[in-house]
Protein backbone atom coordinates (compact mmCIF):
# COMPACT_ATOMS: atom_id res chain seq x y z
CA UNK A 1 0.00 0.00 0.00
CA UNK A 2 1.43 3.38 -0.97
CA UNK A 3 2.55 5.56 1.90
CA UNK A 4 0.73 8.85 2.28
CA UNK A 5 2.64 12.10 2.08
CA UNK A 6 2.41 14.23 5.19
CA UNK A 7 1.58 17.90 5.24
CA UNK A 8 4.45 20.11 4.23
CA UNK A 9 6.30 17.26 2.52
CA UNK A 10 6.96 17.28 -1.20
CA UNK A 11 5.52 14.27 -2.97
CA UNK A 12 7.92 12.39 -5.26
CA UNK A 13 7.49 12.46 -8.99
CA UNK A 14 5.69 9.34 -9.99
CA UNK A 15 4.77 6.92 -12.71
CA UNK A 16 2.12 4.25 -12.84
CA UNK A 17 3.16 1.26 -10.79
CA UNK A 18 3.44 -2.13 -12.46
CA UNK A 19 0.41 -3.51 -10.64
CA UNK A 20 -1.74 -0.41 -10.80
CA UNK A 21 -3.92 0.76 -13.62
CA UNK A 22 -5.21 4.25 -14.31
CA UNK A 23 -8.77 5.09 -13.27
CA UNK A 24 -11.58 4.47 -15.73
CA UNK A 25 -11.92 8.16 -16.54
CA UNK A 26 -8.26 8.31 -17.60
CA UNK A 27 -8.55 5.10 -19.64
CA UNK A 28 -11.43 6.69 -21.55
CA UNK A 29 -10.09 10.24 -21.81
CA UNK A 30 -6.64 9.28 -23.11
CA UNK A 31 -7.82 7.42 -26.22
CA UNK A 32 -10.48 10.10 -26.76
CA UNK A 33 -7.74 12.73 -26.80
CA UNK A 34 -5.76 10.74 -29.36
CA UNK A 35 -8.90 10.27 -31.46
CA UNK A 36 -9.60 14.02 -31.44
CA UNK A 37 -5.99 14.65 -32.43
CA UNK A 38 -6.28 12.17 -35.30
CA UNK A 39 -9.53 13.81 -36.46
CA UNK A 40 -7.80 17.19 -36.29
CA UNK A 41 -4.95 16.00 -38.50
CA UNK A 42 -7.44 14.39 -40.89
CA UNK A 43 -9.33 17.69 -41.16
CA UNK A 44 -6.06 19.49 -41.91
CA UNK A 45 -5.22 17.03 -44.68
CA UNK A 46 -8.68 17.22 -46.23
CA UNK A 47 -8.57 21.01 -46.14
CA UNK A 48 -5.14 21.13 -47.80
CA UNK A 49 -5.80 18.40 -50.34
CA UNK A 50 -8.97 20.09 -51.59
CA UNK A 51 -6.65 22.56 -53.27
CA UNK A 52 -6.56 26.37 -53.57
CA UNK A 53 -9.29 27.97 -51.49
CA UNK A 54 -9.85 30.63 -48.86
CA UNK A 55 -7.43 28.66 -46.65
CA UNK A 56 -4.98 27.22 -49.20
CA UNK A 57 -2.95 29.58 -51.41
CA UNK A 58 -2.40 29.08 -55.11
CA UNK A 59 1.07 27.62 -55.80
CA UNK A 60 0.95 27.37 -59.58
CA UNK A 61 2.04 24.27 -61.46
CA UNK A 62 4.19 21.58 -59.90
CA UNK A 63 4.15 17.95 -58.87
CA UNK A 64 4.49 18.65 -55.14
CA UNK A 65 2.84 19.77 -52.94
CA UNK A 66 -0.07 17.80 -54.40
CA UNK A 67 -3.79 18.57 -54.20
CA UNK A 68 -7.06 17.70 -55.92
CA UNK A 69 -7.71 21.33 -56.96
CA UNK A 70 -11.48 21.02 -56.37
CA UNK A 71 -12.13 24.73 -55.75
CA UNK A 72 -14.13 24.21 -52.53
CA UNK A 73 -16.62 26.87 -51.33
CA UNK A 74 -15.46 29.26 -48.61
CA UNK A 75 -17.89 28.41 -45.79
CA UNK A 76 -17.03 24.67 -45.50
CA UNK A 77 -13.35 25.60 -45.76
CA UNK A 78 -13.61 28.00 -42.81
CA UNK A 79 -15.63 25.48 -40.80
CA UNK A 80 -13.12 22.71 -41.50
CA UNK A 81 -10.23 24.91 -40.37
CA UNK A 82 -12.03 25.82 -37.16
CA UNK A 83 -12.87 22.17 -36.52
CA UNK A 84 -9.23 21.14 -36.99
CA UNK A 85 -7.90 23.64 -34.45
CA UNK A 86 -10.64 23.17 -31.86
CA UNK A 87 -10.48 19.37 -32.04
CA UNK A 88 -6.69 19.49 -31.85
CA UNK A 89 -6.66 21.69 -28.77
CA UNK A 90 -9.32 19.62 -27.01
CA UNK A 91 -7.55 16.39 -27.89
CA UNK A 92 -4.22 17.51 -26.44
CA UNK A 93 -5.93 18.74 -23.26
CA UNK A 94 -7.73 15.42 -22.88
CA UNK A 95 -4.58 13.36 -23.41
CA UNK A 96 -2.62 15.45 -20.88
CA UNK A 97 -5.47 15.07 -18.38
CA UNK A 98 -5.34 11.29 -18.74
CA UNK A 99 -1.54 11.19 -18.66
CA UNK A 100 -1.47 12.91 -15.29
CA UNK A 101 -3.86 10.27 -13.95
CA UNK A 102 -1.70 7.35 -14.95
CA UNK A 103 -2.74 6.62 -18.54
CA UNK A 104 -0.02 5.91 -21.09
CA UNK A 105 -0.52 5.36 -24.84
CA UNK A 106 0.66 2.27 -26.66
CA UNK A 107 4.41 1.96 -27.05
CA UNK A 108 5.66 3.01 -30.43
CA UNK A 109 2.79 5.43 -31.09
CA UNK A 110 5.02 8.48 -31.41
CA UNK A 111 7.92 6.69 -33.12
CA UNK A 112 5.57 5.43 -35.82
CA UNK A 113 2.87 8.08 -35.89
CA UNK A 114 4.95 11.25 -35.89
CA UNK A 115 6.99 10.57 -39.08
CA UNK A 116 3.87 9.43 -40.95
CA UNK A 117 1.84 12.49 -39.96
CA UNK A 118 4.73 14.86 -40.69
CA UNK A 119 5.31 13.27 -44.11
CA UNK A 120 1.63 13.55 -45.08
CA UNK A 121 1.39 17.19 -43.99
CA UNK A 122 4.63 18.00 -45.81
CA UNK A 123 3.37 16.55 -49.08
CA UNK A 124 0.15 18.60 -48.84
CA UNK A 125 -0.08 22.29 -49.80
CA UNK A 126 0.29 24.84 -47.00
CA UNK A 127 -2.93 25.94 -45.31
CA UNK A 128 -4.00 28.69 -42.93
CA UNK A 129 -1.34 31.21 -43.98
CA UNK A 130 0.56 32.59 -46.96
CA UNK A 131 3.81 33.22 -45.08
CA UNK A 132 5.66 30.38 -46.78
CA UNK A 133 4.93 32.05 -50.13
CA UNK A 134 6.55 35.20 -48.79
CA UNK A 135 9.59 33.10 -47.85
CA UNK A 136 9.73 31.81 -51.42
CA UNK A 137 9.57 35.35 -52.82
CA UNK A 138 12.37 36.60 -50.55
CA UNK A 139 14.46 33.55 -51.38
CA UNK A 140 13.94 34.11 -55.10
CA UNK A 141 15.04 37.74 -54.74
CA UNK A 142 18.21 36.59 -52.96
CA UNK A 143 18.85 33.83 -55.51
CA UNK A 144 18.66 36.42 -58.30
CA UNK A 145 21.41 38.43 -56.61
CA UNK A 146 19.30 41.14 -54.96
CA UNK A 147 18.91 42.08 -51.30
CA UNK A 148 15.54 40.95 -49.87
CA UNK A 149 15.97 43.46 -47.03
CA UNK A 150 15.90 46.26 -49.62
CA UNK A 151 14.02 44.82 -52.60
CA UNK A 152 10.32 44.03 -51.97
CA UNK A 153 8.44 41.19 -53.69
CA UNK A 154 6.63 43.85 -55.76
CA UNK A 155 9.82 44.21 -57.81
CA UNK A 156 9.86 40.46 -58.44
CA UNK A 157 6.19 40.57 -59.38
CA UNK A 158 6.84 43.43 -61.79
CA UNK A 159 9.49 41.45 -63.67
CA UNK A 160 6.98 38.73 -64.53
CA UNK A 161 8.92 36.14 -62.57
CA UNK A 162 6.78 33.00 -61.95
CA UNK A 163 7.49 33.10 -58.21
CA UNK A 164 6.85 36.84 -58.05
CA UNK A 165 3.52 36.43 -59.84
CA UNK A 166 2.24 34.39 -56.89
CA UNK A 167 3.73 36.54 -54.13
CA UNK A 168 0.99 37.36 -51.58
CA UNK A 169 -0.52 40.80 -51.99
CA UNK A 170 -0.45 41.71 -48.28
CA UNK A 171 3.38 41.68 -48.06
CA UNK A 172 4.20 42.50 -51.65
CA UNK A 173 5.56 45.96 -50.84
CA UNK A 174 7.42 44.94 -47.67
CA UNK A 175 11.09 43.92 -47.68
CA UNK A 176 12.09 40.99 -45.48
CA UNK A 177 11.79 41.41 -41.71
CA UNK A 178 13.27 38.00 -40.87
CA UNK A 179 16.65 37.19 -39.40
CA UNK A 180 19.66 36.41 -41.61
CA UNK A 181 19.54 32.65 -41.01
CA UNK A 182 15.96 32.65 -42.26
CA UNK A 183 17.15 34.45 -45.38
CA UNK A 184 19.77 31.77 -45.98
CA UNK A 185 17.10 29.07 -45.60
CA UNK A 186 14.87 30.95 -48.05
CA UNK A 187 17.79 31.25 -50.46
CA UNK A 188 18.50 27.51 -50.22
CA UNK A 189 14.85 26.63 -50.87
CA UNK A 190 14.81 28.96 -53.87
CA UNK A 191 17.93 27.39 -55.34
CA UNK A 192 16.30 23.99 -54.99
CA UNK A 193 12.93 25.14 -56.34
CA UNK A 194 14.14 27.42 -59.13
CA UNK A 195 11.42 29.52 -60.76
CA UNK A 196 8.59 27.34 -59.44
CA UNK A 197 6.63 28.60 -56.44
CA UNK A 198 5.33 25.08 -55.74
CA UNK A 199 8.80 23.51 -55.79
CA UNK A 200 10.27 26.27 -53.63
CA UNK A 201 7.49 25.96 -51.06
CA UNK A 202 7.88 22.19 -51.01
CA UNK A 203 11.64 22.45 -50.49
CA UNK A 204 11.10 24.83 -47.59
CA UNK A 205 8.48 22.54 -46.05
CA UNK A 206 10.82 19.55 -46.31
CA UNK A 207 13.52 21.46 -44.43
CA UNK A 208 11.01 22.40 -41.74
CA UNK A 209 9.78 18.80 -41.49
CA UNK A 210 13.33 17.60 -40.84
CA UNK A 211 13.79 20.30 -38.19
CA UNK A 212 10.47 19.35 -36.58
CA UNK A 213 11.40 15.66 -36.37
CA UNK A 214 14.88 16.39 -35.01
CA UNK A 215 13.28 18.60 -32.37
CA UNK A 216 11.03 15.69 -31.41
CA UNK A 217 14.03 13.37 -31.05
CA UNK A 218 15.89 15.86 -28.85
CA UNK A 219 12.85 16.46 -26.66
CA UNK A 220 12.51 12.70 -26.22
CA UNK A 221 16.13 12.49 -25.07
CA UNK A 222 15.87 15.54 -22.82
CA UNK A 223 12.78 14.12 -21.12
CA UNK A 224 14.93 11.34 -19.66
CA UNK A 225 14.04 7.73 -18.84
CA UNK A 226 10.60 8.50 -17.38
CA UNK A 227 8.05 7.31 -19.93
CA UNK A 228 5.42 9.71 -18.61
CA UNK A 229 7.76 12.67 -19.16
CA UNK A 230 8.55 11.49 -22.66
CA UNK A 231 4.88 11.05 -23.53
CA UNK A 232 4.19 14.57 -22.26
CA UNK A 233 6.95 15.94 -24.48
CA UNK A 234 5.48 14.25 -27.55
CA UNK A 235 1.91 15.28 -26.77
CA UNK A 236 2.96 18.93 -26.61
CA UNK A 237 5.23 18.83 -29.66
CA UNK A 238 5.45 15.75 -31.90
CA UNK A 239 1.70 15.08 -32.19
CA UNK A 240 0.40 18.43 -30.98
CA UNK A 241 -2.08 19.39 -33.74
CA UNK A 242 -1.45 23.10 -33.15
CA UNK A 243 2.26 22.71 -33.90
CA UNK A 244 1.63 20.31 -36.77
CA UNK A 245 -0.74 22.89 -38.30
CA UNK A 246 1.53 25.90 -37.97
CA UNK A 247 5.03 24.45 -38.38
CA UNK A 248 4.63 21.43 -40.67
CA UNK A 249 1.50 22.15 -42.72
CA UNK A 250 1.71 25.94 -42.60
CA UNK A 251 5.48 25.97 -43.13
CA UNK A 252 6.34 28.70 -40.64
CA UNK A 253 9.99 29.44 -40.08
CA UNK A 254 9.49 29.40 -36.31
CA UNK A 255 10.10 25.65 -36.57
CA UNK A 256 13.77 26.36 -37.31
CA UNK A 257 14.00 28.62 -34.28
CA UNK A 258 12.42 25.95 -32.06
CA UNK A 259 14.87 23.34 -33.36
CA UNK A 260 17.88 25.54 -32.62
CA UNK A 261 16.55 26.56 -29.19
CA UNK A 262 16.03 22.93 -28.17
CA UNK A 263 19.46 22.07 -29.60
CA UNK A 264 20.95 24.77 -27.36
CA UNK A 265 19.29 23.12 -24.34
CA UNK A 266 20.50 19.73 -25.52
CA UNK A 267 24.09 20.93 -25.89
CA UNK A 268 24.13 22.32 -22.34
CA UNK A 269 23.24 19.05 -20.64
CA UNK A 270 26.88 19.00 -19.53
CA UNK A 271 27.85 22.52 -18.39
CA UNK A 272 31.39 22.54 -19.75
CA UNK A 273 33.06 25.49 -21.45
CA UNK A 274 32.99 23.77 -24.84
CA UNK A 275 29.31 22.87 -24.55
CA UNK A 276 28.61 26.40 -23.36
CA UNK A 277 30.19 27.76 -26.52
CA UNK A 278 28.17 25.37 -28.69
CA UNK A 279 24.95 26.12 -26.81
CA UNK A 280 25.52 29.85 -27.18
CA UNK A 281 26.17 29.47 -30.91
CA UNK A 282 22.91 27.54 -31.31
CA UNK A 283 21.00 30.16 -29.31
CA UNK A 284 22.49 32.90 -31.48
CA UNK A 285 21.42 30.97 -34.56
CA UNK A 286 17.88 30.68 -33.18
CA UNK A 287 17.80 34.45 -32.62
CA UNK A 288 19.04 34.87 -36.20
CA UNK A 289 15.90 33.04 -37.32
CA UNK A 290 13.61 35.24 -35.22
CA UNK A 291 14.89 37.64 -32.59
CA UNK A 292 12.56 36.69 -29.68
CA UNK A 293 14.22 33.28 -29.37
CA UNK A 294 17.05 35.09 -27.61
CA UNK A 295 14.79 35.21 -24.53
CA UNK A 296 15.53 31.53 -23.92
CA UNK A 297 19.07 32.64 -23.18
CA UNK A 298 17.93 33.73 -19.71
CA UNK A 299 17.39 30.10 -18.80
CA UNK A 300 20.66 28.95 -20.33
CA UNK A 301 22.58 31.65 -18.47
CA UNK A 302 20.90 30.76 -15.18
CA UNK A 303 21.77 27.08 -15.63
CA UNK A 304 25.50 27.89 -15.66
CA UNK A 305 25.52 31.00 -13.46
CA UNK A 306 27.92 29.35 -11.01
CA UNK A 307 30.38 28.38 -13.73
CA UNK A 308 31.94 31.62 -14.88
CA UNK A 309 33.92 30.05 -17.71
CA UNK A 310 30.88 28.31 -19.17
CA UNK A 311 28.78 31.45 -18.76
CA UNK A 312 31.37 33.48 -20.67
CA UNK A 313 31.65 30.97 -23.50
CA UNK A 314 27.85 30.81 -23.69
CA UNK A 315 27.67 34.57 -24.20
CA UNK A 316 30.60 34.58 -26.60
CA UNK A 317 29.06 31.84 -28.72
CA UNK A 318 25.71 33.63 -28.97
CA UNK A 319 27.24 37.03 -29.75
CA UNK A 320 29.76 35.71 -32.27
CA UNK A 321 27.08 33.77 -34.14
CA UNK A 322 24.69 36.70 -34.28
CA UNK A 323 27.39 39.12 -35.43
CA UNK A 324 28.67 36.69 -38.06
CA UNK A 325 25.23 35.94 -39.48
CA UNK A 326 24.13 39.57 -39.58
CA UNK A 327 27.45 40.45 -41.22
CA UNK A 328 26.42 38.31 -44.19
CA UNK A 329 23.59 40.78 -44.87
CA UNK A 330 23.46 44.54 -45.27
CA UNK A 331 22.67 47.00 -42.46
CA UNK A 332 19.02 46.99 -43.51
CA UNK A 333 18.66 43.47 -42.08
CA UNK A 334 19.07 44.65 -38.50
CA UNK A 335 17.07 47.82 -39.16
CA UNK A 336 14.12 45.88 -40.60
CA UNK A 337 14.06 43.45 -37.68
CA UNK A 338 14.26 46.29 -35.15
CA UNK A 339 11.50 48.10 -37.00
CA UNK A 340 9.04 45.35 -36.05
CA UNK A 341 9.24 46.33 -32.37
CA UNK A 342 5.97 47.94 -31.31
CA UNK A 343 3.87 46.56 -34.17
CA UNK A 344 0.37 45.23 -33.51
CA UNK A 345 -1.45 42.28 -35.03
CA UNK A 346 -4.99 40.95 -35.40
CA UNK A 347 -4.63 38.92 -32.19
CA UNK A 348 -3.38 41.85 -30.08
CA UNK A 349 -4.49 41.05 -26.49
CA UNK A 350 -4.64 44.78 -25.67
CA UNK A 351 -7.06 45.48 -28.51
CA UNK A 352 -10.22 45.97 -26.44
CA UNK A 353 -8.53 47.91 -23.64
CA UNK A 354 -6.69 50.27 -25.99
CA UNK A 355 -9.82 50.79 -28.07
CA UNK A 356 -11.79 51.82 -25.00
CA UNK A 357 -9.09 54.15 -23.66
CA UNK A 358 -8.65 56.05 -26.92
CA UNK A 359 -5.82 57.28 -29.19
CA UNK A 360 -3.43 58.24 -26.39
CA UNK A 361 -3.46 54.69 -25.05
CA UNK A 362 -2.77 53.37 -28.55
CA UNK A 363 0.39 55.48 -28.73
CA UNK A 364 1.55 54.08 -25.39
CA UNK A 365 0.61 50.47 -26.11
CA UNK A 366 4.15 49.38 -26.96
CA UNK A 367 5.53 50.72 -23.69
CA UNK A 368 2.65 49.28 -21.68
CA UNK A 369 3.15 45.87 -23.29
CA UNK A 370 6.91 45.97 -22.66
CA UNK A 371 6.35 46.76 -18.99
CA UNK A 372 3.70 44.05 -18.73
CA UNK A 373 6.04 41.52 -20.36
CA UNK A 374 8.80 42.33 -17.88
CA UNK A 375 6.46 42.07 -14.89
CA UNK A 376 4.91 38.84 -16.17
CA UNK A 377 8.33 37.29 -16.75
CA UNK A 378 9.53 38.26 -13.26
CA UNK A 379 6.35 36.87 -11.71
CA UNK A 380 6.82 33.60 -13.59
CA UNK A 381 10.49 33.43 -12.56
CA UNK A 382 9.28 33.68 -8.98
CA UNK A 383 6.19 31.50 -9.08
CA UNK A 384 6.55 28.88 -11.81
CA UNK A 385 6.63 25.33 -10.41
CA UNK A 386 10.00 23.68 -10.05
CA UNK A 387 11.37 22.45 -13.34
CA UNK A 388 13.15 19.16 -13.99
CA UNK A 389 16.28 18.90 -11.86
CA UNK A 390 18.35 17.64 -14.78
CA UNK A 391 17.31 20.59 -17.02
CA UNK A 392 17.77 23.75 -14.93
CA UNK A 393 17.61 26.03 -17.99
CA UNK A 394 14.02 25.15 -18.91
CA UNK A 395 12.13 26.90 -16.11
CA UNK A 396 13.55 30.40 -16.58
CA UNK A 397 13.59 30.05 -20.36
CA UNK A 398 9.86 29.34 -20.19
CA UNK A 399 9.29 32.24 -17.79
CA UNK A 400 10.84 34.84 -20.10
CA UNK A 401 9.43 33.43 -23.33
CA UNK A 402 5.94 33.09 -21.87
CA UNK A 403 6.06 36.57 -20.32
CA UNK A 404 6.67 38.02 -23.78
CA UNK A 405 4.25 35.75 -25.63
CA UNK A 406 1.36 36.50 -23.29
CA UNK A 407 1.64 40.28 -23.46
CA UNK A 408 3.11 41.20 -26.85
CA UNK A 409 0.78 43.20 -29.15
CA UNK A 410 2.32 41.23 -32.03
CA UNK A 411 0.60 37.86 -31.61
CA UNK A 412 0.70 35.03 -34.12
CA UNK A 413 -0.14 31.43 -33.20
CA UNK A 414 3.01 30.06 -34.83
CA UNK A 415 5.06 32.02 -32.30
CA UNK A 416 4.02 29.26 -29.87
CA UNK A 417 6.73 27.11 -31.45
CA UNK A 418 8.91 28.91 -28.89
CA UNK A 419 6.57 27.98 -26.06
CA UNK A 420 5.52 24.35 -26.47
CA UNK A 421 9.00 22.71 -26.48
CA UNK A 422 9.75 24.41 -23.15
CA UNK A 423 6.33 23.60 -21.70
CA UNK A 424 6.81 20.00 -22.86
CA UNK A 425 9.89 19.63 -20.64
CA UNK A 426 8.22 21.09 -17.55
CA UNK A 427 6.08 19.02 -15.18
CA UNK A 428 2.31 19.22 -15.56
CA UNK A 429 0.90 22.46 -14.18
CA UNK A 430 -2.17 24.68 -14.26
CA UNK A 431 -0.65 26.43 -17.27
CA UNK A 432 -1.17 23.52 -19.67
CA UNK A 433 -4.88 23.89 -20.42
CA UNK A 434 -5.06 27.71 -20.61
CA UNK A 435 -2.02 27.91 -22.89
CA UNK A 436 -3.54 25.34 -25.24
CA UNK A 437 -6.82 27.30 -25.20
CA UNK A 438 -4.89 30.48 -25.95
CA UNK A 439 -3.19 28.73 -28.89
CA UNK A 440 -6.54 27.71 -30.34
CA UNK A 441 -8.09 31.15 -29.79
CA UNK A 442 -5.19 32.93 -31.49
CA UNK A 443 -5.08 30.40 -34.32
CA UNK A 444 -8.75 30.94 -35.13
CA UNK A 445 -8.16 34.69 -35.50
CA UNK A 446 -6.08 34.12 -38.64
CA UNK A 447 -8.37 31.69 -40.41
CA UNK A 448 -9.06 31.06 -43.21
CA UNK A 449 -5.55 32.38 -43.92
CA UNK A 450 -5.01 32.40 -47.69
CA UNK A 451 -7.62 35.06 -48.51
CA UNK A 452 -8.25 38.06 -46.29
CA UNK A 453 -11.58 37.71 -44.51
CA UNK A 454 -12.85 41.04 -45.83
CA UNK A 455 -12.15 39.93 -49.41
CA UNK A 456 -14.43 36.93 -49.07
CA UNK A 457 -18.09 36.96 -50.01
CA UNK A 458 -19.97 38.27 -46.94
CA UNK A 459 -21.87 35.58 -45.05
CA UNK A 460 -23.25 35.41 -41.50
CA UNK A 461 -20.15 33.41 -40.51
CA UNK A 462 -17.60 35.82 -41.96
CA UNK A 463 -19.46 38.80 -40.50
CA UNK A 464 -19.52 37.17 -37.05
CA UNK A 465 -15.79 36.47 -37.23
CA UNK A 466 -14.97 39.99 -38.41
CA UNK A 467 -17.37 41.88 -36.14
CA UNK A 468 -17.52 39.74 -32.99
CA UNK A 469 -14.84 37.09 -32.72
CA UNK A 470 -11.77 39.04 -33.84
CA UNK A 471 -12.42 42.40 -32.11
CA UNK A 472 -14.07 41.10 -28.94
CA UNK A 473 -14.06 37.39 -28.12
CA UNK A 474 -10.46 36.56 -29.04
CA UNK A 475 -8.74 39.48 -27.26
CA UNK A 476 -10.94 39.12 -24.17
CA UNK A 477 -10.14 35.41 -23.95
CA UNK A 478 -6.44 36.24 -24.29
CA UNK A 479 -6.84 38.82 -21.51
CA UNK A 480 -8.53 36.16 -19.38
CA UNK A 481 -5.52 33.88 -19.80
CA UNK A 482 -3.17 36.71 -18.76
CA UNK A 483 -5.33 37.43 -15.71
CA UNK A 484 -5.46 33.73 -14.86
CA UNK A 485 -1.67 33.42 -14.96
CA UNK A 486 -1.17 36.57 -12.88
CA UNK A 487 -3.74 35.63 -10.21
CA UNK A 488 -2.53 32.05 -9.85
CA UNK A 489 1.07 33.21 -9.95
CA UNK A 490 0.54 35.71 -7.13
CA UNK A 491 -1.27 33.00 -5.17
CA UNK A 492 1.54 30.52 -5.78
CA UNK A 493 -0.97 28.11 -7.29
CA UNK A 494 0.46 27.40 -10.76
CA UNK A 495 1.74 23.99 -9.70
CA UNK A 496 -0.29 20.82 -9.28
CA UNK A 497 -0.43 18.53 -6.26
CA UNK A 498 -0.12 14.77 -6.46
CA UNK A 499 -3.49 13.17 -7.11
CA UNK A 500 -4.88 10.99 -4.31
CA UNK A 501 -6.25 7.56 -5.02
CA UNK A 502 -4.01 6.76 -7.98
CA UNK A 503 -1.55 3.97 -7.25
CA UNK A 504 1.86 5.07 -8.41
CA UNK A 505 5.48 4.08 -8.05
CA UNK A 506 7.88 6.80 -7.05
CA UNK A 507 10.49 8.03 -9.47
CA UNK A 508 13.69 9.44 -7.94
CA UNK A 509 13.94 13.23 -7.96
CA UNK A 510 17.28 13.03 -9.72
CA UNK A 511 16.99 10.94 -12.85
CA UNK A 512 20.34 10.09 -14.43
CA UNK A 513 20.52 10.56 -18.16
CA UNK A 514 20.67 7.07 -19.65
CA UNK A 515 23.38 6.00 -22.04
CA UNK A 516 20.83 4.02 -24.02
CA UNK A 517 17.12 3.41 -23.83
CA UNK A 518 15.24 0.26 -24.63
CA UNK A 519 11.99 0.51 -26.49
CA UNK A 520 10.60 3.06 -28.94
CA UNK A 521 8.94 6.37 -28.05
Amino acid sequence: MAASVGAGQRSPRTEPGPGAGPPLRARLTGPLGLLLGALSVAAMLVLALLGPSAAVPELGTGVLPWSLRLDPPQTPVIQLGWAALVAGGLGTCAALYALRRGWLPARGLFALGTPIVVALLTLAPPAGSTDVLNYAAYGRIAALGHDPYVTPPAWLHGTGDPVGDLAPLAWRNTPSVYGPLTTWAQFAASRLGGDSMAATVFAFKVMLAVAFLLTAVMLDRLAGPSRARRVRAHLLWSLNPLMLWHVVLGGHVDGFGAFLMVAALFALRRPWMATGLLSGALLGAAAAVKAPFVLAGAGLAWAVNRRLGTLLTLGMGALATLVTLYATQGPEALANVAGKVGDQSLADPWRVLVGELGPQAAELEGRIALGAALLAALLLCWRLPRGPHDLPAVRLALAWCLGWLLTSPMQHPWYDAMLFPLLALMPASRLDGPLLVRGVVTGLVYLPGATALLRLQPTPLTRWIAEVYRPWIAPLLSDAVILYVVVLGLAGALGLRALPGVRRAAVPDREPAPVSRAGPW
